[in-house]
């Protein structure tokens, strides 16, 4: 116990990994999913064992395919890493509480990021351990270097995410960086996305050419600048020298920058607090504040949207749901479908559906369910079913505006088929309306709005079952039913669904 007296580095750590722990509550049914999962990808593990075995390729090939694959997995970690190391030190709120404690303020910072680096790295080798695993027993215990190298990989991205949020700190300011930190995490995320289609891209293109493509891209391997992805593959498929070198990196790497950064990001980190702290003032140039008077639809329309304007990291969040659509739209560029009335349309229009939806459930649980001020719209002198609608009309028109201009600028080439799409547009959004207003607050109001699935994974699954489900619908409606079917059904349906929205009485809203 001599390890874990209070105050050490490990006890400290055990507190955080805890408190991750505890902030994610899950019920039986999501254990049970899990566990179902990690068997589903064993099972997939074997197949790819199996396959891998019977592969002829030369060592340096495989040292380029995992060095290729390394990078994907750092991009993916420094994503998660930068958004994890920007809400470990600015937004939780506890840094000023640990800096005043007894605790030496060495030990606070290597124990965040460890925390951040276990954290992103759980995720990564809960995936890729079914294929170790597998590939252990069918095709070589090296397979099991993985277990090494990938938290070296993981430690070596969480450096990398220090350092930049670091740098955009000293660079920008403590209040302009924690938002600029979240768009570029973001951005590296959906461009590892991105990066990870790109041999999907030309999809139109005939055997031969995709074969001169890909004959292209081997080619690659003798390039110069291939050289370090070939030796990242060779680090992570267990080679002593390579492994030894990216070991002492990301070791020597976080020890360093923790030591010798440590002090000057606490001094970023207290300047982050009190420039929070800060009131802002409103410039009035001595001249009296005019009182706007707007109608009161109008009046929740800007509140609502104001509210989430007013908050750059909130806004930021919420327009991430929007970059859902590259990748799926990406790996089908240049496919189009033969509608039913022999209209020519691009696939990747569909996915504007279900992204919509997602859009405007967000919007719903940030102006219902994390309501700041409950009480304070309940004695409003506004009908209740009147607010209700205004709110609702709040979250539907920034997925339903955009999506509408969408569908006029394709109107023209195939009118019926953006007639339907816009019905099912309409649709999809009061479905997701109908899913995310019976959604369970969570404690931080619209502040836990990264938040909102813990321990409601069933909503989570409800979603994105909604979202493939709209999804399915759109390309049954455009591609086999005619017109004259589909635009009656979905009028049927979206006044079912808008009825059940609001003419029930809700008072709890």
């Amino acid at each position: 116990m001599t390890l874990l007296k209070p105050g050490s580095l490990p006890w400290l750590l055990r507190h955080e990994l805890r408190l991750a722990l505890r902030t994610r509550k899950v019920g039986p049914w999501a254990w049970a999913a899990l566990i179902l999962g990690v068997l589903f990808l064993h099972g997939v593990g074997v197949l790819s064992a199996f396959g891998f075995a019977k592969i002829r390729i030369s060592p340096e090939a495989v040292q380029l395919i995992f060095g290729g694959a390394a990078i994907f997995a750092v991009a993916v970690m420094l994503a998660g890493a930068m958004q994890l190391t920007v809400n470990a030190f600015y937004t939780r709120g506890d840094m000023d509480l640990l800096l005043s404690s007894p605790l030496p303020a060495r030990t606070i910072m290597p124990v965040r990021l460890l925390a951040v680096a276990i954290t992103i790295m759980s995720g990564t080798v809960l995936t890729t351990a079914a294929f170790m695993n597998t590939g252990a027993v069918i095709v070589s215990g090296r397979w099991l270097v993985g277990y090494v190298s990938l938290p070296a990989v993981a430690l070596l991205a969480t450096t990398l995410s220090f350092l930049m949020v670091l740098g955009l700190v000293r660079l920008l300011g403590p209040r302009r960086a924690r938002t600029v930190a979240q768009v570029i995490g973001g951005v590296i995320g959906i461009g590892a996305a991105v990066a990870a289609q790109i041999p999907n891209m030309n999809s139109t293109a005939d055997s031969a050419t995709r074969r001169q493509n890909y004959a292209e891209m081997a080619a690659f391997s003798d390039h110069p600048m291939a050289e370090p992805v070939r030796w990242l593959g060779a680090a992570i498929t267990g080679e002593p020298i390579p492994l030894a070198i990216l070991l002492v990196l990301s070791l020597g790497g976080f020890a360093a920058c923790t030591l010798l950064l440590g002090p000057l990001f606490v001094r970023s980190v207290n300047a982050a607090a009190g420039t929070d702290a800060t009131p802002r003032k409103r410039k009035t140039d001595g001249k009296p504040v005019a009182l706007k008077v707007r109608g009161a639809t109008s009046a929740v329309l800007w509140k609502e949207w104001r509210l989430i304007l007013r908050d750059p990291s909130l806004l930021t969040q919420v327009a991430s749901i929007l970059l859902i659509a590259v990748p799926v739209a990406l790996p089908t560029l240049g496919k189009t479908i033969d509608t039913a009335t022999g209209e020519a349309l691009a696939f990747a229009w569909l996915s504007v559906v279900p992204v919509a939806g997602l859009l405007s459930g967000a919007l719903v649980w940030l102006a219902l369910v994390a309501e700041d001020a409950p009480d304070l719209l309940g004695t409003a002198p506004v009908p209740a079913r009147r607010l209700l609608a205004d709110r609702l009309l709040a979250a539907a028109l920034p997925a339903l505006v955009p999506s509408t201009l969408i569908w006029l600028y394709i109107a023209p080439s195939a009118p019926w088929s953006a007639l339907v799409l816009w019905l099912s547009t309409i649709l999809g959004i009061a479905l997701f309306l109908l899913l995310d207003i019976r959604q369970s607050p969570v404690t931080g109001g619209r502040k836990a709005f990264q938040k909102r699935y813990q321990g409601n994974l069933v909503a989570l699954f409800a979603e994105m079952l909604l979202a493939f489900a709209m999804f399915g619908l759109a390309i049954v409606l455009v591609q086999f039913l005619p017109p004259l079917w589909a635009v009656p059904l979905l009028l049927l349906g979206n006044a079912v669904a808008v009825g059940c929205l609001i003419l029930p009485a809700r008072k709890e809203y």
